[in-house]
Parts: structure tokens; C-alpha cells; sequence
């Protein structure tokens, strides 16, 4: 189980005590590309109203809120993170580690 910290300005960073780090990737209202969900395939790609499946006609949009893992930028929806038992936490750690941990947080690319 993974756990993710929520910083008070809405700033995501790893555990300090887990061996892999994981971030949420929240780039609501942003207009960016991000990933799909690499276990389900989930993205905010329009759906085809035929086939209710979505449409890449330009390219996959991703999800605009994702949960990724640092060392090889595997990313899960939020229904995945879920399962695989990812959460995420108020922040308590010291200030310097919160401000250091930022790097991660913001990257609306």
C-alpha cells in the first residue's frame, strides 16, 4: 500500500517511509495532456455516441487527475489507485520536507 501526502496548498508528495514514491497529478482545469489509466485504460476522452468508446482521433487526453509513480511514471485512475489501495493523507511532516517534496507536486506541463 502506497500513501500519498496532501500538503495544506493542495501540493502532493510521496510517503517519506515508502520505497516507491507516488504523486497525484492534478491538473484540473488546465488545458494539458495527461496519462491514461495504464492498468484500465481510462481517459476523459470524448466517447464515440455509437459505440460508447472514446475517441482518439487526435491523440489520447489522459486524465487530468492521476495518481503516478515516480520511478517509472506508471499511472492509475482513481477506481485503480483505489484497488490497489494507494490513499492519500493529510501532510504532517516538517516544513523543509514539504518544500523540497514540491518539485513533485506542481507540473501542470
Amino acid at each position: 500500500m502506497a500513501v500519498i501526502h496532501r500538503a495544506p496548498d493542495d501540493t502532493y508528495h510521496p510517503s517519506p517511509e515508502d520505497p516507491i514514491g507516488w504523486v497525484v497529478r492534478d491538473v484540473r482545469g488546465h488545458a494539458v495532456v495527461g496519462p491514461p489509466c495504464d492498468r484500465c485504460g481510462a481517459c476523459e476522452c470524448a466517447p464515440c455516441p455509437c459505440h460508447q468508446e472514446p475517441i482518439h482521433e487526435r491523440g489520447c487526453v489522459g486524465l487530468s487527475y492521476a495518481y503516478v509513480r515516480l520511478d517509472d511514471l506508471y499511472a492509475l485512475c482513481e477506481r485503480c489507485a483505489g484497488e490497489q489501495q494507494i490513499r492519500v493523507v493529510p501532510c504532517a511532516c516538517p516544513q523543509p520536507l514539504r518544500r523540497d517534496a514540491d518539485q513533485w507536486a506542481r507540473h501542470p506541463d
